[in-house]
């Protein structure tokens, strides 16, 4: 009878501290969504989210034209900056002058890249899927 006692309070003690776990302060939320390039997707590249002001940046790698940022590395809620960059997959890369460095050539126009007005919103309530079509 004891033993039975005890193994029913351990395993009432087991479910309690199994939901105590520290909830995350900022309500990072996953973001997803696709990118391409006039309607090819982008086979690979990187997509960047800024916080407008002040917050938490985060980004990813875009393969095949789809990323995913988990949850755990997501975004706050809020709005952002999307800034995306891709090169042509095995281009050869060209020399820049005065320098030894080789660099790829990007193939992400300006507006959507370095001078990004892009801006996406975090939601908690929303799925936050970013599906973006460059010149199209």
């Amino acid at each position: 009878m004891q033993k039975t006692i005890i193994v029913c309070l351990i395993i009432m003690v087991s479910f309690c501290l199994a939901g105590c776990g520290a909830p995350d302060p900022l309500q990072r939320q996953q973001v997803s969504g696709e990118v391409s390039l006039k309607g090819t997707p982008i086979a690979e590249g990187t997509i960047e989210f800024s916080p407008v002001g002040e917050g938490t940046a985060s980004g990813a790698m875009i393969e095949a034209g789809k990323f995913t940022i988990p949850a755990n590395k997501g975004l706050p809620p809020g709005d952002y900056i999307v800034r995306i960059s891709a090169y042509e997959s095995g281009a050869e890369p060209i020399e820049m002058p005065g320098e030894s460095n080789k660099i790829a050539e990007e193939l992400i126009p300006p507006e959507y890249n370095v001078e990004s007005d892009v801006k996406f919103t975090v939601s908690v309530e929303d799925e936050n899927v970013f599906t973006l079509d460059i010149g199209s």
